[in-house]
């Protein structure tokens, strides 16, 4: 479910993203240069541990966890600063999104089966 706040003629949306903080498991890696982040994406890690967006919604294996822009990953790419990400926990599946889009409906199975794979829970609040 998502909430919508009107500020004017400024509309906010929000929808919740981690449901249960007790299930965490987070870890750190490295971001790709030039390439924008949005907690909730679905995101590929390598062997080197670098983090890229998902081709789709069954190809990804760890959840981004904060906003970045692209000119911050150029930065944190170059300085070796490293992306928080998550590979365990409840989130919800109205939150994950594939480089910064929400997916569609039609696409919550295929992503919730991947999940269950990856031990984590997407589940529909």
């Amino acid at each position: 479910m998502s909430h919508k706040t009107y500020l004017g003629t400024v509309t906010r949306e929000s929808r919740p993203f981690i449901l249960d903080t007790e299930k965490l498991r987070r870890a750190n890696a490295k971001v790709t240069a030039a390439k924008a982040y949005k907690a909730g994406d679905l995101l590929s890690l390598s062997a080197a541990n670098v983090v890229d967006h998902a081709v789709d919604e069954s190809t990804w294996n760890v959840v981004c966890g904060r906003d970045v822009s692209a000119t911050e990953a150029t930065q944190m790419a170059t300085d070796g600063v490293e992306l928080p990400i998550y590979f365990g926990g409840v989130f919800s599946i109205e939150s994950v999104s594939l480089a910064g889009t929400y997916l569609d409906v039609a696409k919550y199975d295929a992503a919730r089966a991947k999940a269950t794979l990856n031990n984590i829970e997407f589940s529909k609040v």
